[in-house]
């Protein structure tokens, strides 16, 4: 059986005490493991009539004898001229020694199918075949929920693989970088996903891996590379000719969305899948791996172009941004060493305000808000928004208009940014002004529905504020900052029930995000203040129907969030009572026991459990991790009598 969402929100706390202590179970891979890994599953597909068409795949299944049909996952646009696949001019490299190419097969453009997500809406994902008498490895698929992975504030470490494009010699790149949480990639992004690509992350990445893998810390395939956010950038804002500039993230499409494709389901029995969790990489591995990635300086005829500029302050401040999340100083060098590359582009082109929107970017990375704001205010000044207007509303041809369209979401976005960084210097007044700039271009824009509740929040128009949250859920329900803020809100007007209400519903959104449960303790110790503390009241609050042994879950689950562990341990045990079959009941109070460090008591309540559910994976990991505390607390209580 799968515990209910409540049990596995609120037992979070719990894990995460039980995970502080967890000794690791399985050897983490180095880095190089991982990019081994990585190069026995990535192939080249080249474009025969244009190196720069070219891109990257990655081999997710295999059937048959000899020869084997392999199965390539990679990006639908990749792939997508037809008439050239149909003149034989695609080829797919697979991978050799040393990141270097070997067997090469003319792709049959027979195989090709592009795949639509769980609506019938295309996306940009490709599965085609190939056949060989050789043996590759098949990559293993990640199919755990990536929100359970990764809070909306934090990040994870992942991994690119692929071939860019361009090069003399193919040459495969592996490239460390951090997966934003899915609610903070709605806040950060540019572009508005399309083509199912929900997926942001800081890997340097090139034309030519797209279609190429990311891969999480254990190897396992969560995503397919297809985009990086950036301009196609000409002489009117740069000074030369037509230039790609990437400014921003790259973007990928979740490995689940393929999962849940009927031409998955079809070839299941080829595919390697895992809900295996990723593993910790180590410090000093990461760094080792992302010096070798640090680009050479800019000279020569290259130094004089602003955009080339650009690109190399976005890759520093992307090395930067890694080193940073796993507690290295050499963090800020980098993101330092980026605000100058950037300088370096606007004293060459004053009017570039890509690179006055990275410039303000790292500032705000850094905490130095104050030039963050002067550097969005001159990306603002210097885009060319009314010409962009006359191209949307009157273009000549469509691709103008679609271009146009692009556009105005970015000059949507850089008032955004300006917003969010008058909030951060308190100066809410001006913040509701930039974020009413932003609905202006676009009404619809959720994220700064959000943000204007929360400055309105923070000028103390609660009910104004409530307003404008409720109207960014019935935009995006699933949105869970605007959850958050609106149980803020809520406690803030003594409206303590439809608070808990509403962190409750973030708890389902995210399991695993602490503060909700943390400011749903804070409102719920608060209405047991002013109504008495007892268990009945409690109830009231979340609603809860004791008769039912679901109520009793989410009553104990509640007390936990309380520190009242005693309390929690009663109520688990009631249900237990009332139901000996609830394996759930017996599993919350073996966790609940575990924390009391009742490790005895804990082992029973999970082996009753297991005797009801013996194939349930949670309990299962319970045990092992109740073992390991268990040697940890002899090991340690041994330690007594030994001298030192």
């Amino acid at each position: 059986m799968r515990f209910p969402y409540e049990l596995s929100a609120a037992l979070m706390g719990t894990t995460a005490a039980i995970v502080m202590f967890q000794p690791q179970i399985a050897q983490a891979l180095t880095v190089e493991e991982l990019s081994q890994r990585a190069r026995e599953i990535t192939v080249l597909i080249r474009n025969n009539e244009s190196a720069s068409g070219s891109g990257s795949g990655v081999i997710i299944g295999k059937s048959g004898d000899s020869p084997q049909v392999y199965y390539v996952l990679t990006a639908y646009h990749v792939v997508q001229d037809r008439e050239l696949g149909k003149e034989r001019g695609y080829t797919i490299v697979t991978p050799g020694k040393e990141d270097k190419a070997t067997e090469e097969v003319i792709l049959d453009y027979a195989t090709v199918q592009q795949l639509t997500d769980e609506n019938g809406e295309l996306v940009d994902l490709a599965i085609l075949q190939f056949t060989s008498d050789r043996d590759y490895r098949i990559a293993t698929l990640a199919n755990y929920d990536l929100k359970s992975q990764v809070g909306s504030n934090t990040s994870q470490l992942v991994f690119a693989s692929g071939w860019p494009a361009g090069r003399e010699e193919a040459q495969r790149l592996f490239s460390p970088g951090l997966r934003v949480g899915k609610d903070l990639a709605a806040a950060l992004a540019n572009r508005s996903s399309q083509l199912g690509y929900e997926l942001l992350y800081t890997s340097i990445t090139y034309p030519g891996m797209s279609g190429g893998p990311v891969l999480d810390a254990n190897g396992y395939v969560i995503a397919i590379h297809g985009q990086s956010e950036g301009d196609r950038v000409n002489e009117v804002e740069a000074g030369t000719n037509d230039f790609r500039v990437r400014s921003g993230y790259s973007m990928g499409i979740p490995i689940q969305t393929f999962l849940g494709h009927q031409t998955a389901q079809e070839i299941q029995t080829v595919l390697q899948t895992t809900t295996e969790a990723p593993r910790n990489v180590s410090r000093e591995d990461v760094a080792a791996s992302l010096t070798s990635l640090v680009p050479e300086t800019p000279e020569g005829e290259r130094a004089e172009d602003p955009r080339v500029w650009v690109n190399y302050g976005n890759e520093l401040w992307r090395i930067g941004d890694v080193f940073k999340a796993t507690g290295n100083q050499e963090g800020i060098k980098y993101q330092n060493y980026a605000i100058a590359a950037y300088d370096k582009a606007v004293e060459k082109a004053p009017s570039f305000y890509q690179a006055w929107l990275a410039r303000g970017n790292v500032f705000t990375d850094l905490g130095d808000f104050k030039n963050a704001l002067i550097s969005y205010e001159k990306a603002i000044e210097t885009f060319p928004y009314e010409q962009t207007r006359e191209n949307y509303q009157n273009p000549k041809k469509e691709e103008e208009k679609t271009q146009a369209e692009r556009d105005l979401d970015l000059y949507a976005s850089l008032w955004r940014y300006k917003g969010l960084v008058l909030s951060k210097l308190n100066r809410y007044d001006e913040a509701l002004g930039a974020f009413e700039k932003v609905l202006e271009v676009n009404e619809t824009d959720f994220v700064a529905v959000d943000l204007k509740g929360f400055a309105q929040m923070e000028l103390g128009e609660n009910e104004t504020a409530l307003a404008s949250f409720e109207r960014a859920i019935e935009l995006n329900p699933e949105y869970l900052f605007a959850w958050v803020h609106k149980g803020d809100a809520l406690a803030k007007l003594d409206r303590l029930p439809a608070a808990v209400a509403a962190y409750e519903q973030v708890l389902r959104i995210q399991p695993n995000y602490y503060n909700a449960a943390f400011q749903r303790a804070d409102v719920l110790a608060e209405f047991l203040r002013q109504n008495g503390e007892t268990p009945e009241a409690l109830a009231d609050i979340l609603a809860i129907n004791l008769a039912q042994s679901d109520g009793l879950h989410r009553l104990g689950l509640a007390q936990f969030g309380l520190t009242d562990r005693e309390g929690a341990i009663a109520t688990f045990s009631e249900a237990t009572n009332r139901n000996p079959d609830d394996a759930a009941a017996w599993a919350a109070k073996g966790l609940t026991l575990i924390v009391d460090n009742r490790y005895a008591e804990a082992r029973l309540a999970f082996e009753k459990a297991l005797e009801i559910n013996p194939e349930n994976a949670a309990t299962l990991d319970a045990l092992a991790i109740l073992k390991q505390l268990e040697e940890l607390d002899d090991s340690q209580s041994g330690l007594g009598g030994v001298s030192q």
